[in-house]
């Protein structure tokens, strides 16, 4: 996903969704089909989704009459979600494009991706699961809300979600193990109190018990912000919050909410 170093979900990329990971866009999407836009409706039909990952919301969201620009620095993830939109009518057919979220339109000037990727032109900006929180500085954080306000039309609406404090200490395992055919993945997590990090070091074999394993790693870090912090940056990048719920409910946060769903507006 965008935002992340270029060393990580490389060798996971081809397990990422086996690993359980497409069921969290399955969920976020009948979310925000059925709970965010009747709540919070755009006039058009064209989104952009940033951290775009294999691909699965933009997918989902094509087949229900977007049109969609789907966006993931890493290069092993857009390959699959290309692959997967195959299946989709072409007439529907999302786009994916290799690019990091914060810097979009420094690194997408080719001629091919001008239309796809037209500042102003986007009802709809959406970026879920963690990618956020892969934003280790402010800054970071706050170039990511920049661009969805670029992007975004009059009146467009910007939903994401953030992972809270409270879960990336407390609610998040220190040791999970993942057991499917070919693969195995072992995730062991440390939270730093003091910089409000969580860094996880992913291992997986891939192979089986006759031919013999190979081994690869990756240290997935997270950063948890106060709701006040990122409120205060969505502002200044110009977009309003409209609602800040208790993610996959329409209720307030509180103090044990894991995972926050921000939605707002460019006014």
């Amino acid at each position: 996903m965008p935002g992340k170093t270029s060393d990580i979900y490389h060798a996971y990329a081809p397990f990422y969704d086996g690993s359980g990971q497409i069921r969290f866009a399955v969920l976020f999407a009948n979310y925000l089909l059925g709970d965010i836009l009747p709540r919070h409706p755009v006039a058009g039909w064209r989104a952009l989704d940033l951290a775009c990952g294999t691909g699965t919301l933009a997918i989902i969201l094509a087949d229900a009459g977007w049109s969609v620009t789907g966006v993931d620095r890493s290069p092993a993830m857009i390959a699959i979600a290309r692959s997967r939109a195959q299946s989709v009518d072409a007439a529907v057919r999302p786009q994916f494009i290799e690019a990091d979220m914060r810097w979009l339109w420094r690194e997408t000037m080719h001629a091919r991706h001008t239309e796809a990727l037209r500042r102003g032109s986007f009802d709809m900006v959406t970026c879920t699961y963690d990618s956020l929180n892969y934003m280790l500085t402010e800054e970071d954080l706050a170039a990511c809300f920049s661009t969805a306000a670029e992007a975004l039309a009059s009146e467009g609406l910007f939903v994401a979600d953030m992972n809270t404090r409270h879960f990336l200490e407390y609610d998040w395992g220190e040791v999970e193990i993942i057991e499917q055919p070919g693969f195995i993945q072992v995730n062991r997590s440390h939270f730093d109190p003091l910089t409000a990090c969580s860094t996880m070091r992913l291992i997986g074999f891939v192979g089986d018990d006759d031919s013999g394993y190979e081994r690869f790693e990756e240290i997935h870090i997270e950063r948890a912000y106060p709701p006040e912090t990122v409120a205060a940056l969505i502002a200044a990048a110009g977009l309003t919050v409209e609602a800040v719920y208790d993610c996959f409910t329409t209720q307030p946060i509180s103090e044990r909410t894991q995972r926050i769903a921000w939605v707002a507006r460019k006014r």
